[in-house]
């Protein structure tokens, strides 16, 4: 039996080894989500957020995020700092659900899930025109956005206790 020259055989391995590298990226890509498109630009932004409560003991957590609507209606998707979704919180009029894994949490307003994931009660509807640009006055709370041309934004509570602070980077 013939077998073919040592130069062929190397380069049918290296197409072979190639061949598997590409299987493996095509698998993999297969397999990631696409996300949906906002419905609407200019209601739609990503980035950083943290939030410190000063409460016993104090809480702290940070977290990716993409948020798309408006405090009637909308989407917000949490991310584990390697991208993974956390968690996802949808709302309509009169409905919302927290989804976290496996585990679905209904309800019939924004207010009490969010307060239910962040562990404290955050002005949602000002949120959203903070986000904007708009500095809308909320009792107990000032907002800084001296730093929004730059895609940040703080925001805290003094009253009533806990006292609260919300850091925001937007991803430009």
């Amino acid at each position: 039996m013939k077998s073919w020259p040592e130069s062929i055989q190397q380069a049918a391995q290296r197409l072979v080894g190639w061949g598997c590298v590409c299987w493996c990226l095509l698998i993999v890509a297969g397999c990631a989500t696409p996300r949906p498109p906002p419905a609407h630009p200019a209601a739609f932004w990503s980035g950083r957020l943290a939030l410190q409560l000063q409460s016993l003991p104090p809480q702290h957590w940070s977290t990716s995020f993409e948020l798309q609507g408006s405090s009637s209606q909308g989407e917000m998707l949490i991310f584990s700092p390697i991208g993974t979704t956390l968690a996802r919180l949808s709302w309509a009029p009169g409905s919302a659900q927290l989804e976290q894994g496996a585990d679905k949490i209904e309800s019939t307003n924004l207010q009490s899930l969010s307060q239910r994931l962040t562990g404290t009660n955050l002005p949602i509807a000002a949120l959203f025109d903070w986000l904007a640009g708009q500095a809308t006055a909320v009792p107990g709370w000032q907002v800084d956005l001296t730093a929004y041309p730059q895609g940040r934004l703080t925001a805290q509570r003094l009253e009533p206790a806990p006292e609260a602070v919300v850091r925001i980077v937007l991803d430009r």
